[in-house]
């Protein structure tokens, strides 16, 4: 704990601009042997050992700094691959005015799904990048047993650590996985969530059919991504901006800080102008669908297994 609190002693007198590269921190990580009996070989499905801090399976997996690595990159299209190179530079650049401004939808998800309610569940986050859902999320993370599933090893940044602090002392299992190949036992979990990276993925439907596979029977999944929709007339007038007004300049830094790092505008493997293709591949890897909504350009489902 000291080391948590050393953390934040010194941040104390760094100063945050608006438009600044994250400081980056590793997670809380819970220990691979702590939670192996939970996992199984991606490709063969069989049980999994460790022996001299490597995963023993069809094959042998590395283990580094708590992290297990099952990605299989050859899986993955040409096309994915380039895409996700780019999202991983908008990663880095994360700015605080996107941190900001997703804050809203975030908090909406979670209250009005009521998933952000749950207690004393245990949790997969699958393309949940760095691990903030846990505690941005979560009205009650430390009651949660949450793990973390990307195919990038992606680290919090100074503005996570700043605004929720439980981040820098629950501990969360990370795991370097594709989405459409989980190494994780069938009937494991009683929430999957996937939050705003199902436009991410390399094949959706996959994905969706891999987590009714790791959820317990009656398990919840929650699914949530935005649609590539005009904003309305209300929603537009509201961000323009005069020029020369100081919300002028601030695109304008923005624009800058985006060009200088590479931020490209479009990474999605994946693009929605209405739920109609998510909703039916969850029907049709035989969920049910207990809530859904569609609002502004977003949408969510909560399903049941």
């Amino acid at each position: 704990m000291n080391k948590m609190v050393d953390r934040y002693f010194n941040l104390m007198d760094k100063e945050r601009n608006i438009y600044e590269l994250a400081e980056l921190y590793p997670q809380n990580r819970r220990e691979v042997s702590t939670y192996i009996d939970l996992l199984q070989d991606p490709k063969t499905g069989i049980p999994l050992k460790i022996e001299n801090d490597k995963i023993i399976g069809n094959k042998t997996y590395t283990i580094e700094d708590n992290v297990p690595n099952f990605t299989d990159n050859d899986s993955n299209s040409e096309e994915w691959k380039r895409l996700n190179k780019q999202f991983l530079n908008y990663h880095k650049s994360l700015s605080v005015y996107t941190f900001i401004n997703s804050a809203p939808v975030n908090n909406y998800l979670s209250l009005r799904s009521e998933i952000g309610l749950m207690k004393d569940v245990k949790v997969l986050d699958v393309g949940g990048g760095t691990g903030q859902t846990f505690c941005s999320f979560f009205q009650f993370p430390e009651t949660i047993e949450y793990y973390l599933v990307d195919p990038n090893l992606r680290l919090l940044h100074d503005q996570f650590i700043r605004f929720y602090p439980k981040l820098s002392y629950l501990k969360m299992g990370h795991i370097l996985a594709n989405a459409e190949s989980l190494p994780i036992k069938n009937n494991s979990f009683d929430v999957v969530l996937n939050i705003s990276a199902i436009d991410h993925l390399n094949d959706y439907k996959k994905f969706i059919s891999e987590a009714y596979r790791v959820l317990k029977p009656s398990g919840t999944f929650f699914v949530t991504s935005h649609l590539d929709i005009p904003a309305s007339k209300e929603d537009a007038t509201k961000t323009s901006s005069k020029l020369f007004s100081f919300s002028f300049w601030e695109r304008v830094a923005r624009f800058l800080y985006y060009k200088k790092y590479a931020v490209g505008t479009d990474d999605h493997t994946l693009h929605l102008e209405n739920e109609k293709p998510v909703k039916e591949a969850i029907l049709n890897s035989g969920f049910t669908i207990k809530k859904e909504e569609v609002f502004k350009r977003h949408f969510y489902f909560v399903a049941t297994k």
